[in-house]
């Protein structure tokens, strides 16, 4: 998300439309379809994009665009691995700094990069605040051990 608060541009070489005509054209779909993808939303509004078509450049403009419009929450691939923008800042959000002083479970879970279990635990105890980031569930004992990073010891 930008910092600066301004909407983020389109490349006039991929895009046919301005970007707020194309956040205006998002907000729509959302609404009459009640989600999207990004490859979704491209396949129905195809005369958006020029010449390449959907490329990562674009992927991620677009990416970028709805997260500034706050249409994300409507993304079916909101925080899915390495489909998500907001997935890859979930690693610069989340620091060793703020995970060592978690339960051991959770530092193992950030050792073994899964980075949902970790952002779940962390914004459950409001350590983190990442936009969008809907926490489901609970990182409890029987879970963790299910998932093999718990071992209970007399710390935990």
């Amino acid at each position: 998300m930008r910092v600066d608060g301004r909407q983020p541009q389109l490349d006039e070489e991929l895009w046919v439309e301005s970007a707020e005509t194309v956040a205006e054209l998002l907000r729509q779909y959302t609404k009459e379809f009640g989600s999207f993808t990004p490859e979704r939303f491209v396949h129905i509004k195809f005369h958006l994009l020029k010449g390449p078509g959907l490329i990562k450049q674009s992927r991620d403009e677009l990416c970028e665009l709805s997260i500034h419009s706050k249409t994300c929450p409507k993304c079916d691939l909101l925080y899915v691995a390495k489909k998500c923008l907001l997935w890859y800042r979930l690693f610069k959000i989340i620091r060793w700094e703020t995970v060592e002083r978690a339960p051991p479970c959770i530092r193992l879970a950030f050792v073994k990069k899964s980075i949902k279990t970790v952002a779940t635990y962390l914004s459950k105890a409001n350590l983190i605040d990442a936009p969008f980031y809907k926490a489901y569930g609970s990182t409890l004992c029987k879970v963790m051990r299910r998932w093999g990073y718990c071992q209970p010891n007399e710390y935990c």
